[in-house]
């Protein structure tokens, strides 16, 4: 298949517009921008198309994918049940990187929500994306646009990297703002849970609906029933094998481990926070790359998928990546980057 490119930075024309409004409706999937990462798009009510992006992707059928609208009305035609605090949640945080599940109506194929009864919907912050929703009145179901366990798309290049000629189209939209996926939140429990945490925080939802709490597979490896995209299964993976580390404590540790066996003839990089890259000066990595400063998160967050894919075209064989405190925006990114290690963290002595 020769997959096709719709470059833009912000509107398309009018005919790539209709094109690709037409290739949806007639089940093709197509890749698409959003604030987050990129999404591999298939219209929700088109079965056919939904097979094509487990197929594409290599995704088991078991992980749920999330909806994506372009108007808020629109949830009324998925949804079988909108709480209030949904509601207050979409006037706030929509459109954004926040993805609410609520009960699904029968109409949604259970291929979209891999058999469960619920579905997880948001509402893309991205003009190219809300363009097509609008126009061509269209609900897409979307995972993010790579080949599944890699590292998430955050530009028209990854995308490229993973699917091209695989997938019917790709539309460039730019670089993510966000960096990683969105958070979502279960409201469809007592209580709400977070089952995937991302750049809208805990303590920035209970500021708008009370008590929420994290769901308890977040703190653990092994996840029985993915109830969200992210929560089973290696996620976020460099083809290196990743070692979390502390900062600047770890030094003696890694020379330890760089000693072992062969690792100390493997290419090594060292990734860390501005802040601290003078402590590793002394150690011989093949790369040293700074993720961001400590004082911001954000920017560690939306450098993270970047980073282990150049690691993976450097051919890098082990990655050493600093951890950070697990609150605020630093819980989101040590999940993505415990996944992204599958929780190996370097041993210590």
């Amino acid at each position: 298949m020769k997959t096709k490119y719709y470059i833009r930075d912000n509107m398309l024309k009018e005919e790539e517009l209709e094109e690709i409004i037409a290739a949806y409706k007639a089940g093709e999937i197509i890749a698409f921008p959003t604030e987050t990462v990129y999404g591999l798009g298939a219209n929700i009510f088109c079965d056919e198309a939904i097979k094509k992006i487990y197929h594409a992707k290599r995704r088991p059928m078991d992980n749920p994918l999330i909806a994506h609208i372009g108007k808020q009305e629109d949830v009324e035609k998925i949804a079988s049940l909108i709480p209030a605090k949904a509601r207050k949640l979409m006037e706030v945080f929509w459109p954004g990187p926040l993805t609410i599940v609520l009960k699904r109506k029968e109409l949604v194929s259970s291929l979209a929500t891999a058999g469960l009864d619920t579905i997880g919907i948001r509402m893309p912050d991205h003009p190219l994306t809300e363009s097509i929703l609008v126009k061509g009145d269209l609900i897409l179901v979307a995972p993010s646009a790579n080949l599944s366990g890699s590292p998430s798309p955050t530009s028209f290049k990854h995308v490229k990297e993973d699917l091209d000629g695989k997938i019917y189209g790709i539309i460039d939209g730019g670089n993510c703002e966000e960096g990683i996926e969105s958070t979502i939140i279960d409201l469809t429990e007592e209580i709400p849970l977070i089952l995937r945490p991302g750049t809208i925080t805990k303590e920035e939802i209970e500021e708008v609906i009370g008590k929420v709490a994290f769901d308890q597979a977040l703190f653990t490896k092994e996840v029985v029933k993915a109830k969200a995209p992210g929560m089973k299964y290696k996620h976020y993976a460099p083809k290196a094998k990743v070692y979390i580390i502390k900062e600047k404590e770890d030094i003696e540790n890694i020379l330890t481990e760089v000693a072992k066996s062969s690792l100390g003839e493997q290419t090594k990089a060292l990734i860390c926070f501005r802040e601290n890259y003078g402590a590793y000066l002394a150690l011989d990595f093949t790369e040293k790359i700074i993720i961001g400063d400590k004082s911001n998160i954000k920017e560690a967050i939306r450098n993270l998928y970047r980073i282990l894919r150049d690691c993976d075209i450097l051919g890098i064989e082990n990655i050493f990546i600093e951890e950070t405190e697990e609150k605020g925006l630093g819980f989101s990114y040590m999940n993505r980057l415990k996944k992204a290690g599958s929780y190996n963290y370097l041993k210590r002595s």
